[in-house]
């Protein structure tokens, strides 16, 4: 899960890293809630709240200098979208005088398999196109709770200060179990201190059961607003005394009309591209795995299909490993069983029990008079997304 920025700057915080002073206003705040913010007679700078990158360019940040041009640009951001990104709320900060910026960030890195840490004495908004050369990458041994920049390629940049900050951004990657953590800038101010003046943190959300503390994040969705009942409901499949059994709480909505649940990660991402190449428009995405039970299936699929204006369903997925057919069919079994959707339904699944998992839908499918084709690994995901669209055209 991706944090707002005065989320990450929260972390920070707590494993010692300076972060400027701030006060976050949501959409519902008064002009009397601004007009008694603690920076109002300072210098500050007002930041969209979103989860993606590039809001400095495209106005998402702005300076002011008066509780009047405060308010004026509170209300600006929040009329506006950023990136195709909902704004959840604005972070009001005090604005640093600054005289350098770097770039320091700790995340995995998935071929050698151990996080990596990553550092340029050249941070900022353009931080792409910083030469490879001032970047430097070293490995980190997630075993060990200590940074050793010594005899390193970062030892000629490393000084007490820097290797301080270095240290708390790695405990704070491993005790906030984070996938990522990204200052930048990371700005040295005219009076000499090392302030994080933004934050990026991704956290793994298969971690939160250690973390009591996160359900007092607010929701938020990968489309960049705030999340849809559907959404909501969705994620609770996966949580409570259950929620090691298999995955099925993953659903973002979308405004297409064709329903899909998919099974597996990465062919789920590739067949949402096949959709929208065969002229169909996806109305929500979401994939089960990890051999979830059938309760778990049936109230993702009864969530799918209980979206409005719906033409057709593609239930689709690769070879399975391990993940039981028939048992995750036997729950989309029950939803279509209670809905008796109308619309072209085509089915594509292989994996142990496949064969007990496609008569349960044969069985579906003849009893409440659907219109359902069904393939096994004889023919290909993508494929099969092309059968969906002729069904809903009426060519099949």
């Amino acid at each position: 899960m991706n944090l707002y920025e005065h989320e990450g700057k929260q972390l920070f915080r707590k494993h010692g890293i300076e972060t400027p002073g701030g006060v976050v206003v949501r959409r519902d705040a008064t002009v009397e809630t601004l007009c008694n913010a603690s920076l109002r007679c300072r210098d500050v700078v007002i930041k969209a709240q979103i989860l993606s990158g590039k809001r400095g360019q495209g106005g998402g940040i702005i300076f002011c200098l008066s509780a009047d041009e405060v308010d004026s640009a509170v209300q600006k951001l929040f009329s506006q979208s950023f990136n195709g990104q909902h704004v959840a709320s604005v972070l009001i900060e005090e604005k640093l005088s600054i005289v350098e910026e770097q770039y320091l960030s700790i995340t995995y890195d998935t071929n050698k398999k151990q996080p990596v840490l990553i550092y340029s004495p050249k941070g900022g908004m353009n931080i792409e196109e910083v030469d490879k050369k001032d970047i430097v990458k070293i490995l980190l041994d997630i075993r060990s709770p200590v940074v050793e920049t010594q005899s390193s390629a970062l030892e000629t940049h490393c000084n007490a200060s820097l290797q301080l900050i270095i240290q708390q951004l790695y405990n704070c990657f491993l005790q906030e179990d984070c996938r990522l953590v990204e200052i930048n800038p990371l700005v040295k101010t005219t009076d000499g201190r090392w302030i994080a003046a933004d934050a990026k943190v991704a956290i793994d959300d298969d971690a939160f059961y250690r973390h009591k503390e996160w359900e007092t994040f607010e929701p938020r969705t990968m489309m960049g607003r705030p999340s849809t009942e559907r959404e909501i409901a969705a994620k609770k499949i996966d949580e409570g005394e259950s929620y090691y059994r298999g995955t099925a709480g993953k659903y973002i909505e979308m405004d297409g009309t064709i329903a899909i649940l998919f099974a597996g990660g990465g062919a789920s991402i590739a067949n949402m591209d096949a959709l929208i190449a065969s002229g169909l428009t996806p109305a929500n995405y979401t994939e089960y795995s990890g051999n979830p039970p059938r309760e778990k299936v049936y109230q993702l699929a009864k969530i799918v299909l209980s979206k409005p204006g719906l033409q057709g369903l593609w239930i689709a997925g690769g070879v399975a490993n391990f993940t039981n057919v028939e048992e995750t069919f036997h729950g989309i079994v029950d939803a279509l069983d209670e809905m008796k959707p109308t619309y072209p339904i085509v089915v594509r699944r292989a994996g142990p029990y496949e064969k007990e998992g496609m008569v349960l839908m044969q069985e579906c499918a003849k009893r409440n008079k659907l219109n359902m084709k069904l393939f096994g690994k004889e023919i290909s995901m993508s494929e099969t997304a092309q059968v969906l669209a002729n069904m809903v055209a009426g060519r099949q």
